[in-house]
């Protein structure tokens, strides 16, 4: 059984290979790291704004608006909530207890979390070039309800901090069978590649630019070695 996340199926849903290559042999690094690093300071600098009401540092003070009005968002606040599920979606820890058998499925970090009674609302704070509509959202929301039962209605949205854009969602717990054939069938396979160990390469547009896997027969990069 696989612990997957969304940034780890997307990986997958990208090109096996690469997965395969930087995932489990570790042969090449991630080529985001820089902008995952900037990335982490931002979610930093944010969640101590929320929480200790901390004036946001130079460079991000851009922001302040953006947090005083998230400050005024009723309901009881959790900030960089790491969240783990087990495959018959019960709540777990976020780590497999030593020892025991493996339990952790699915895991889910939370940038920001509100629950006011029956309504949760959660926020993901995105420092990149803006996109359309994720499945995280839906991933966030499903893993929500699983480990708030008492929540049936849980509201999404990414805020876009270089331009300021939001992208919004709503799901009701009506919505969980939805929710998690939106990743099953990709969950699967990737559980099915691990078992037999094929990762065939897949070819795109993010090949020559982007992919850190050189010796791959569709690296533009490929040419230099």
């Amino acid at each position: 059984m696989i612990a997957w996340s969304f940034s780890l199926l997307t990986q997958y849903r990208q090109c096996p290979k690469q997965y395969q290559e930087v995932r489990i042999f570790k042969n090449y690094p991630d080529l985001n790291t820089k902008e995952r690093d900037w990335g982490n300071d931002v979610h930093k600098a944010i969640q101590n704004a929320l929480t200790l009401n901390t004036p946001l540092p130079a460079g991000m003070d851009v922001w302040t608006g953006i947090v005083e009005q998230f400050r005024q968002t009723k309901g009881k606040l959790y900030v960089e909530q790491q969240y783990a599920i087990t495959e018959g979606f019960q709540p777990c820890d976020w780590f497999d207890p030593r020892g025991k058998p493996k339990q952790v499925w699915c895991r889910s970090i939370v940038d920001a979390l509100w629950i006011d009674g029956k309504v949760a609302k959660a926020v993901d704070w995105k420092t990149g070039k803006q996109k359309p509509g994720s499945d995280q959202l839906a991933l966030m929301a499903g893993v929500i309800f699983c480990h708030y039962p008492e929540v049936e209605e849980v509201r999404t949205m990414f805020v876009w901090l270089k331009n300021g854009g939001v992208t919004r969602d709503t799901f009701r717990r009506s919505d969980i069978p939805r929710i998690w054939q939106m990743f099953l069938t990709d969950v699967k396979r990737l559980e099915n590649a691990h078992e037999t160990g094929t990762f065939p390469a897949k070819t795109s547009g993010l090949c020559s630019q982007w992919c850190p896997v050189v010796t791959c027969q569709f690296n533009g990069k490929r040419r230099q070695w």
